[in-house]
């Protein structure tokens, strides 16, 4: 029996699968260069920031941009007091496949998170409609904001820029990350997942520079049912 009722493996081991057959499809040494060109910066940049976010802070006070062109506040969504805690959980983009799995995995427990009053968005640096169309075809029930230039990522500690040979590793597959995120730049958040009590602290916080790791949805779900009131 699934150690995660309701998936049919646990998160970790479809990631673990894809990054096998991403290293087939390109081979080691570009696998490498992708892999090393993120993981190292993105290590750097989480060591050296003063500012990460972690369990017991406040939330920064952010608004952001929806890929409908709305605009959600955090400060309305707590002061309308209608859930109990929300999910916040920061993606490099439509493009990357393991956010795509991961995002599944989360819209698969989204029945879990209703259940326990929870609420959850999503934020990428993506500029709409490249958002927008990648969410529906994801089948999104959650809104998907538009972090230009990243600010709201700075402000968890989570910005980064990948090195010159992850960039052109990319360029070399057609994904040209200027073109893509909203501000034109390769800013791009470590993948990151909070989640924000009604008081607007940290109750759970997940950030992991190695971007091919991410929480399982369960463990989550697990903290959102501890909040409910």
């Amino acid at each position: 029996m699934s150690e995660h009722p309701g998936f049919a493996v646990p998160i970790a081991a479809s990631l673990a699968e894809f990054t096998d057959k991403l290293i087939a499809r390109r081979g080691v040494e570009q696998s490498n260069l992708l892999f090393g060109g993120q993981i190292g910066p993105a290590t750097e940049a989480l060591s050296a920031r003063t500012n990460a976010i972690g369990v017991g802070d406040l939330a920064p006070a952010f608004s952001l941009p929806t890929a409908e062109a709305e605009t959600w506040r955090l400060a309305e969504h707590l002061a309308h007091g209608k859930f109990s805690s929300l999910v916040v959980v920061f993606y490099r983009g439509t493009w990357c496949a393991y956010c795509n799995i991961y995002l599944r995995g989360l819209l698969e427990i989204q029945s879990q998170l209703s259940a326990a009053n929870a609420a959850i968005i999503a934020v990428s640096p993506e500029a709409a409609p490249a958002s927008a169309d990648g969410a529906s075809a994801e089948g999104s029930r959650f809104p998907v904001l538009i972090d230009h230039g990243g600010k709201v990522a700075e402000q968890f500690g989570l910005t980064f820029e990948m090195d010159a040979a992850a960039k052109n590793v990319l360029k070399s597959s057609g994904l040209d990350l200027e073109k893509r995120n909203a501000d034109g730049r390769w800013i791009l958040p470590v993948p990151g997942t909070f989640v924000i009590d009604r008081s607007g602290r940290i109750a759970y916080a997940h950030v992991d520079a190695d971007y091919r790791n991410r929480p399982e949805p369960q463990e989550i779900v697990a903290t959102c049912r501890s909040l409910r009131r």
